[in-house]
């Protein structure tokens, strides 16, 4: 039984998987919407759709992973995986609809390309590829930034308002900073740089 599961195993890793998520070449800027989707899995194989066909390409030429989150206020955060390789742009794999919105189901997607990636390149030797997460410290820090003074603008002027005035219309004001502060600072939180290993995905960026 034990030799079944093994092989039954083996062959599930083996199998072609394809997962409906967008996908990008290089290394960051700002699309205003995605148009390439589909990536997979195929073996040894990561492949990946574009406007003029497949890609593909083998794991033994991923040097790293890097994860991150993006957030839009009053909708959530979304998912992003830039995978770099040796010898071309990196791929980055967003959960994210086409125009940048989070999805519930396309993070449940995320969440299990995530792993069966992960679980194809864990079979490397350990120095092959590097596994890190979140942003800069110069961005955390521009965010940090932005958000106390968001906090002053939207929720500490409006309190200020609501004493001094009685007007009630402020309750709304300041319900929609507090969430977009709040909403950001736990964005700051999960994308504090580290590195992780294979086995170990920060859940907090499986969105």
């Amino acid at each position: 039984m034990g030799r079944q599961g093994a092989e039954a195993g083996t062959k599930a890793a083996d199998e072609r998987r394809r997962y409906e998520l967008f996908v990008r070449r290089g290394r960051g800027g700002i699309a205003l919407k995605h148009n390439d989707e589909g990536v997979g899995l195929d073996g040894g194989l990561l492949f990946w759709s574009t406007q003029t066909g497949e890609v593909a390409r083998s794991l033994a030429e991923v040097t790293g992973v890097h994860l991150s989150t993006g957030h839009v206020a009053r909708h959530g955060d979304f998912g992003a995986c830039a995978i770099a390789f040796s010898a071309a742009a990196p791929l980055v794999v967003s959960s994210s609809t086409a125009y940048g919105y989070p999805d519930a189901e396309r993070n449940r997607t995320y969440r299990a390309f995530l792993e069966d990636l992960h679980r194809g390149l864990a079979e490397r030797p350990p120095s092959a590829v590097r596994f890190s997460s979140g942003v800069s410290e110069a961005r955390i820090r521009f965010i940090q930034v932005m958000l106390v003074i968001m906090g002053l603008l939207m929720v500490a002027l409006p309190l200020v308002l609501l004493a001094m005035t009685g007007e009630l219309s402020m309750l709304g004001v300041i319900a929609v900073g507090g969430a977009f502060v709040w909403g950001y600072f736990n964005w700051t939180q999960k994308n504090a740089p580290r590195v992780y290993e294979p086995d170990r995905i920060p859940s907090d960026l499986m969105p």
